[in-house]
């Protein structure tokens, strides 16, 4: 007999042959004992029961992960993700060259670039080609000129934030360094920052642009992908 299954703890809705139950949520892995169960009338959508999420308990280890409590991301935001990664070169001919032979990236020279010393985007693969299609793959950085880099810090990873003001005084707030206020490349927003420990990174403000339609902006808005 088919049951719709729904978890106490992060309140998924499953449906499963009675006896095919699995011992934990597919979802947070709560085990068996934290399901509610119901006949399965012909559509997940008509169940009858439906859980609210319950509030994290404050005693609870996070280094225990025999289940847990959903994290509920901000809406409409991608903030604190790691978006690119930035790898300085000196000769674009021969890193161009190195990555294409050694990796199989793809590289392309970004749309307004240098010709002499481009700023490249350097596509990883295998891609995805419902994952941004502009580009040949999934995983995606920047090649950039060092003698571009004016910071002396050379940073390596790019992570994007909702607002890149606020990104900052938190930064500061937080024993980081502000090494490089906002500026724009290409139409977005960027600045280099120093963190706690003097590693040095980008931030990405995220771009007016974005339709909330891609699939990270799905699942991130607590949307599913479909």
């Amino acid at each position: 007999m088919k049951k719709v299954y729904t978890c106490y703890i992060c309140g998924f809705p499953f449906v499963r042959d009675e006896e095919k139950c699995p011992e934990r949520c597919p979802a947070c892995n709560a085990p068996k004992s934290q399901f509610l169960s119901e006949p399965f009338n012909g559509s997940i959508d008509n169940r009858r029961i439906h859980v609210d999420f319950p509030k994290p308990d404050p005693n609870w280890d996070p280094m225990d992960i025999s289940y847990h409590h959903p994290k509920n991301f901000k809406p409409r935001s991608r903030h604190g993700r790691i978006r690119r990664f930035v790898l300085g070169y000196d000769d674009p001919d021969v890193t161009r060259r190195f990555y294409e032979e050694v990796f199989d990236w793809d590289i392309i020279n970004t749309e307004h670039a240098n010709p002499e010393l481009p700023l490249m985007y350097c596509a990883t693969g295998p891609g995805n080609p419902n994952w941004e299609p502009k580009f040949p793959s999934f995983g995606y950085g920047f090649l950039k000129p060092k003698v571009t880099e004016d910071t002396g810090s050379d940073p390596r990873f790019m992570v994007e934030v909702d607002n890149i003001e606020e990104a900052l005084k938190k930064t500061v707030e937080y024993g980081g360094k502000v090494l490089k206020e906002r500026y724009e490349v290409e139409g977005q927003s960027y600045a280099v920052v120093e963190d706690s420990e003097g590693n040095a990174l980008y931030y990405w403000e995220t771009p007016d642009t974005v339709t909330w339609d891609e699939p990270e902006s799905q699942y991130l808005s607590g949307r599913p992908i479909k």
